[in-house]
């Protein structure tokens, strides 16, 4: 539908925009509020059990509302709901986490992940990392990649490093978890389907010339 558009609705009775979705209209925004703003407690406590439901239910199978998209990385919390281990650390007198994100493309066996920062405490749901990063497993790749960084980044890396002694062996062990979430949604792909049909003669020929078929390609079969 032409003017259907879509946000996300907070239980507290705010809005976002969602990530990649067509930038809202001045209307649509007013809309959104307003629907957000105005919706019945009712409404709103439907929607807490409903996210409950939804929650308990893709954590005992991913597989229900991941997509399998070639090139893209996904957020491993994402991946794996019931993870509880995650990559908090200390840096100066604050608190951080680092979110990682993988390519699972079991095809694609590029030897990284992408690390995003953040503060623990965050201000929003939408708020943009401090920085990110792509970790490589090659020692050699990622002490170039890391000397790149500004003075404070690396230095919160290393910090992370420092707090978390097995971050390396623990990396390796998600990208392995990841890679064969991956293996598993491309194999539940259905093939798709390809058919073939004979064109008829007085159809428009299919390679676009705007002849009749018998009088352009079909000629060349003969």
């Amino acid at each position: 539908m032409e003017n259907s558009f879509a946000f996300q609705v907070n239980f507290n009775k705010t809005f976002n925009t969602i990530p990649d979705h067509p930038k809202l209209t001045e209307v649509q925004t007013q809309i959104a509020k307003g629907f957000a703003k105005n919706a019945a407690d009712e409404l709103i406590l439907l929607f807490k059990q409903r996210a409950v439901e939804a929650k308990a239910y893709g954590e005992k199978n991913p597989m229900t509302y991941l997509e399998f998209e070639p090139g893209r990385f996904f957020n491993y919390i994402e991946l794996l709901p019931k993870t509880k281990e995650m990559l908090d650390f200390n840096y100066g007198d604050d608190q951080y986490f680092a979110e990682d994100s993988y390519d699972i493309d079991p095809r694609n066996e590029n030897k990284c992940l992408q690390l995003a920062f953040f503060k623990f405490q965050l201000d929003n749901a939408d708020q943009a990392p401090i920085f990110s990063t792509t970790y490589y497993f090659d020692e050699e790749i990622r002490e170039k990649e890391d000397a790149k960084l500004p003075p404070k980044n690396s230095d919160m890396l290393i910090a992370m490093n420092q707090f978390i002694p097995d971050l390396n062996d623990r990396l390796k062990k998600r990208y392995k978890n990841a890679k064969k979430l991956g293996k598993e949604l491309l194999e539940s792909q259905a093939p798709v389907e390809v058919r073939q049909e004979k064109a008829k003669p007085n159809e428009p020929c299919p390679c676009g010339s705007g002849k009749k078929y018998k009088k352009c390609c079909a000629l060349m079969l003969n």
